[in-house]
This record gives C-alpha cells, sequence and structure tokens, in this order.
C-alpha cells in the first residue's frame, strides 16, 4: 500500500509538471507573493508548482504522524500479548 501510495504521489506531481511546463504562455506569468516585508516574484506556473510539493509534503507528514501512533498502539498490544498466560488445553 505505502509504494502504491508513493507511486501516485509521484504520477501525480509528474502530471501537475507536465501541465506546468505545457501551458508555459498562459502561466508564464510574472506574479508577485506578498508576506510580511518578502515580496517574491514567480511565475505562475512554478507558484502551483511548488503549491503542490508543499501540500504533498504536509500530507506525507501528517501520514507519517499517524502511522507512528498506530505502531505504538501495536507495540503496546504485542507487550501485553507477551505478558498475559493463556491456558494451553491439555491434550
Amino acid at each position: 500500500m505505502r509504494i502504491l501510495r508513493r507511486i501516485a504521489f509521484l504520477a501525480i506531481l509528474f502530471a501537475v509538471g507536465a501541465t506546468v511546463f505545457q501551458n508555459q504562455e498562459s502561466l508564464g506569468r510574472p506574479t508577485e507573493f506578498a508576506f510580511l516585508h518578502w515580496h517574491i516574484t514567480l511565475v505562475l506556473g512554478f507558484w502551483l508548482f511548488f503549491s503542490f510539493v508543499a501540500g504533498g509534503m504536509l500530507f506525507l507528514l501528517f501520514d507519517a504522524w499517524r502511522n507512528l501512533s498506530l505502531r505504538w498502539k501495536v507495540r503496546k498490544l504485542e507487550q501485553e500479548l507477551a505478558t498475559t498466560k493463556v491456558p494451553v488445553p491439555p491434550g
């Protein structure tokens, strides 16, 4: 499942990159981004590409946190299972 998710992420990343490359004339307009005292001017296509990459990284960060919490729960349950004594039926 993890491999399929990574392949899907790379495929979408490639599709967005191809879209930016193919639509350079309309996405090639300079766009200014202002945040506090910073003013950055880049091509609109790069802003779209960077925003997609940032969204993907945030998704992977939250997904990694969920995976860690699930691993902790599984480890705890394995420890509880190892300490409990299950009666073995005679036979």
